[in-house]
C-alpha cells in the first residue's frame, strides 16, 4: 500500500489478480446467463469492466480488511462488501479524472460508496474516497455525460479512504 495526495494505492498479489480474473469472467457468464445489460463504455470490452471492477473490489477490501471473497457471486444488490454492519458498494473507472457515478441517486443503495480507479501498472488500483448514501443524496450534481443524465460527486468532493474507514470503524463501535 501506497499513500498518494490523490488516493490509497493497492498492489494486488498474483493470486489476487488470478482471482479477480477468474471471478470476472464468472461474473460476466452469469450476468449474460441472466439477461443483465453490461456496462461496457467505448474502448472497453465487457471483460474489461467486468475485471476492473473485480480488481477494485479487492483493493477496497485489502485496504479496509473487509470480509471478502470474489467468488461471492450474485445479481448486483448495491452492495459489494461489508465491514461490520456496514454495507459498501465499490465504484470503479478507467479515467484518472473518474467519478462516483450513480445513474439515480435510488441507485445508491448502499451506506457508502468508494471511488477506485485503475493505474497505468495493470496489478495497482488507486482508491480515490467515498461518501455517505445521505451526502452523496445531499451533495452530488445532476449532468449528462453523453449517456443521459446520471448524479455524480467529483473526486475533490469525496472523503479521502482513511476518513471513510475512520468512520465506518466508528459507527460499528458504537
Amino acid at each position: 500500500m501506497t499513500q498518494h495526495s490523490s488516493g490509497l494505492r493497492i498492489r494486488l498479489t498474483r493470486q489476487d489478480m488470478h482471482d479477480a480474473t477468474k471471478a470476472a469472467r464468472a461474473r460476466q457468464q452469469m450476468n449474460r446467463a441472466s439477461g443483465v445489460a453490461n456496462q461496457k463504455r467505448a474502448g472497453n470490452s465487457a471483460m474489461d469492466v467486468e475485471l476492473l471492477g473485480m480488481k477494485a473490489e479487492i483493493a477496497v477490501a485489502k485496504a479496509l480488511n473487509c470480509d471478502f471473497s470474489p467468488f461471492h457471486l450474485g445479481i448486483d444488490d448495491g452492495a459489494d462488501m461489508w465491514l461490520g454492519g456496514y454495507s459498501i458498494d465499490v465504484k470503479a473507472s478507467f479515467h484518472p479524472n473518474g467519478q462516483l457515478l450513480f445513474k439515480s441517486r435510488e441507485a445508491f443503495r448502499a451506506d457508502c460508496a468508494i471511488l477506485a480507479i485503475a493505474t497505468d501498472q495493470d496489478d495497482v488500483i488507486n482508491i480515490i474516497g467515498g461518501c455517505t448514501k445521505n451526502r452523496f443524496i445531499g451533495e452530488a450534481e445532476n449532468v449528462d455525460l453523453g449517456r443521459g443524465p446520471c448524479w455524480v460527486m467529483q473526486q475533490q468532493n469525496l472523503s479521502p479512504i482513511e476518513t471513510v474507514w475512520r468512520h465506518l470503524t466508528q459507527e460499528r463501535h458504537k
